[in-house]
């Protein structure tokens, strides 16, 4: 099959972006290419040099082939019906799933003779064809009556009602999760969980005055990839690898400034391993021991068991995960879970300061914060890769971990300083939590 590449779809080029409006060949206009030609594309603007990527960001093809997926799941199951109204019997209804074959019968009440005309054979079709928001139609509708014979409306909807709904739950039993030795491998290699677990320390800010190495009772420190590439916190990271396992942690978002960062210099840090947050890193990262963010969205043992497949050493639990739910994670790896800091609510595309401040670097001085109507302030953090916004939660999640089955737990740092710091770390060693009006359970005992 030949792809087509129709004028209408967009495209981005670095960090611009535009609608192809025009498509030639030599001087020729055309309205579609395929591939393997060698095409002009008219009227684009923007600093751009030969050896820039293009990306399609817009497919016209591709959106009228989901329109018609969209379409298609408003099809109605096709289904036969057949109802018979005799004298003296009860009326019965017989319906059958064209897809699966599955079949249900029903009875009802018994006629009654009429003493001039009785019920009509179109009169009980429109009936029956009242199938409203079921996922099902008649294409097959039958009619079996007897002259002069009459019957409650009401019988006919009823019978027609329960018919339906009978037929819906014996197909939905059609549908039989397979696999199950799979299920009793995976509940047979459970991991044996610590009540002294490893500490880890995510640096969500740094800065180049605080005096990292007398943070105290921590095993591990995360440290995010900007702050790998900033001179000015060149000392202050190889303070950390002297005396802590570090780890890289890639950010989950990473646009194309990204990929001018020689990574061969930052991995000639003394660093453990790498924390991921998107799937790509774990090629990326095959040689080095890997630990899986939460941006993973890991929710299940079976996800759990393919990332250790992928060589996974550690993962992850989401903040969003409540009590139960964690404590269900419990397939034969690592489980780290965060029990302090502020959660990140949103990364932003474009700069909320510089859209304010006519940005030229004033994210670099002082702090900055959103404020809500109700008076809640939510920091800014900004990531001067591609200048994205990482705003977090106005109120500090603090919680307990003794009940929740963990390896390890992990302490995000936004703000706080190295006194702070260790009383955070003793606290939740011995699995307490802070308390206060600034501080949150988050989920934990929610329902998701």
């Amino acid at each position: 099959m030949i792809k087509k590449y129709p004028f209408g779809d967009s495209i981005a080029i670095k960090d611009s972006t535009c609608k192809i409006s025009e498509l030639m060949i030599e001087n020729n206009n055309i309205k579609t290419s395929k591939t393997g030609q060698v095409i002009t594309i008219g009227r684009i603007k923007g600093n751009l040099k030969p050896g820039d990527k293009i990306y399609k960001t817009v497919s016209i093809l591709l959106n009228k082939e989901i329109e018609q997926t969209w379409n298609k799941e408003n099809i109605k199951r096709p289904i036969d019906c057949k109802m018979v109204i005799e004298e003296n019997k009860p009326i019965s209804i017989y319906v059958k799933d064209n897809i699966t074959g599955v079949v249900v019968e029903k009875i009802g009440a018994i006629p009654k003779k009429a003493d001039n005309a009785g019920i009509t054979a179109e009169r009980i079709k429109e009936q029956l064809s009242k199938l409203g928001n079921t996922v099902f139609k008649i294409e097959d509708l039958r009619i079996k009556l007897e002259d002069k014979l009459i019957i409650p409306i009401s019988n006919i909807n009823e019978i027609r009602r329960e018919a339906i709904i009978q037929l819906e739950k014996n197909i939905l039993k059609t549908f039989i999760r397979k696999n199950k030795n799979t299920i009793a491998k995976i509940a047979n290699e459970e991991i044996k969980f610590t009540q002294n677990p490893e500490v880890s320390i995510c640096l969500n800010n740094m800065s180049e005055t605080l005096e990292y190495e007398k943070i105290q009772k921590a095993d591990n420190i995360y440290i995010p990839l900007r702050f790998f590439i900033n001179p000015t916190l060149k000392k202050q990271i190889q303070t950390l690898t002297s005396k802590f396992n570090v780890y890289l942690l890639m950010p989950a978002i990473s646009k194309s400034n990204y990929e001018k960062i020689n990574m061969q210099e930052v991995l000639k840090n003394d660093i453990k391993g790498v924390v991921i947050s998107n799937l790509s890193q774990i090629e990326q990262f095959k040689n080095y021991t890997k630990i899986a963010n939460y941006t993973l969205n890991i929710s299940n043992n079976y996800t759990i068991k393919a990332l250790k497949d992928y060589g996974i050493t550690k993962y992850i639990v989401s903040p969003e995960f409540e009590k139960d739910a964690i404590k269900s994670l419990n397939y034969n790896l690592p489980k780290e879970v965060i029990v302090y800091g502020k959660t990140l609510l949103m990364t932003t595309e474009y700069c909320v300061i510089g859209t304010y401040k006519n940005c030229k670097g004033t994210c670099k001085e002082g702090k900055y914060k959103l404020k809500d109507r109700m008076g809640f302030e939510f920091p800014i953090i900004t990531d001067r890769i591609n200048c994205n916004n990482m705003i977090y939660n106005s109120k500090t999640t603090s919680i307990e971990w003794k009940d929740l089955k963990v390896n390890s737990i992990r302490i995000d740092i936004l703000d706080e300083n190295i006194e702070e710091i260790n009383k955070i770390i003793k606290t939740h060693k011995n699995s307490n939590r802070l308390e206060g009006k600034d501080y949150t359970s988050g989920n934990l005992n929610r329902e998701i």
